[in-house]
Formats: structure tokens, sequence, C-alpha cells
């Protein structure tokens, strides 16, 4: 049971090291770095070489270099997630303007024919509004991808990021 115990902590441990053995000649279009000393640098086209990581600041003409040492994490900006609040919101809108309108059916009786009719304008309604409220919620998240990280802990594939309203983001990734 203790080699087991042992070697799934070496696999465990060493898996993220192995998977970052081909980082030089990486390259970012846009994302943060995080450097040792607590600083986060926004960089554009970041690029890795065997040693250190070469990048442009927002507004200059002039490439930097930074050490590979001197960073602790490099994240790629992967764009928001209005799309997926979309999606989300329409399903959850649908799904409410249904359950309102059928607590608004009305049923008639004509002989024997019972007949149930309910409004359509709830869902259509609910749908729409949920659709905006979800792009509102998702286009606020911006999504980030760890391109390079200095941990060799299994947990550096959680990222807890502010968003653009002071809030946290958590995120777990699993690659498999």
């Amino acid at each position: 049971m203790k080699k087991l115990l042992l070697v799934l902590f070496v696999f465990v441990f060493s898996f993220p090291v192995l998977g970052q053995q081909g980082i030089a000649g990486t390259s970012v279009n846009q994302g943060n770095i995080y450097t040792t000393d607590s600083k986060v640098i926004e960089g554009q086209y970041i690029v890795f070489s065997k040693d250190s990581i070469e990048y442009y600041l927002e507004n200059s003409q002039d490439r930097y270099v930074l050490p590979l040492d001197q960073v602790n994490e490099v994240l790629e900006y992967d764009g928001n997630y209005s799309n997926t609040g979309i999606w989300i919101g329409a399903f959850a809108g649908a799904a409410i303007g249904t359950a309102v309108a059928l607590g608004t059916e009305e049923t008639s009786t004509s002989g024997y024919v019972t007949t149930t009719t309910i409004q359509l304008w709830p869902i259509l309604v609910f749908t729409a509004v949920g659709t905006l409220a979800g792009w509102l919620i998702g286009s606020q998240v911006d999504g980030w991808n760890t391109v390079y990280s200095k941990s060799t802990s299994f947990l550096k594939n959680f990222n807890i990021k502010q968003n653009n309203h002071s809030g946290l983001d958590v995120s777990y990734r699993v690659y498999f």
C-alpha cells in the first residue's frame, strides 16, 4: 500500500512539471504575467524562450524580457462567458416562463370535450429576459487559461481571480 501511495504521490506532483517541458516557443496574444514580487504585467504578444519571456506592453513599441525564474504564472486571455450566459439564461428563462404559463392555464369544457390552453407570452418574455440577463452577467466574467505555472503542486489548476465587479471567480481546470 505504501508503494502505491508513493507512486501516486510522484505521479500527481510530477504531472504538472512534465506538462511544461515544451514551453519554449509558445506564444500568447494577450495575457497576464504574475511575477515573484507580486506584480501583474498585462502583456501582449508574449513569447516563451528556454529561460525567459519576451512581451510588449499595451501601448509600447519596446520589447521587454523577463527571466523565467522571476515568473510565477502566465495566464492567457480566453474571452468572456457571454455566449455561455446566453444559453444558460435562455434555458432558465424558458423554464420559468413555462412554469408561469402552466400556472395560468385555462380549461374549458364543451360537452364531453375538455380543452386546456396556456398563454405563450410568458414563455417568450421570460426567455428573452433570461437571455439578456445571461448575456449581461456572462460578459462581465473573463476567461483565463493557465499557460505556465511555476507551482508544481496539483492545486495549480485552481484559478481564483477578481472579476470586473470586485467579486471573485473560482474555477478549476481538468486536463484529459
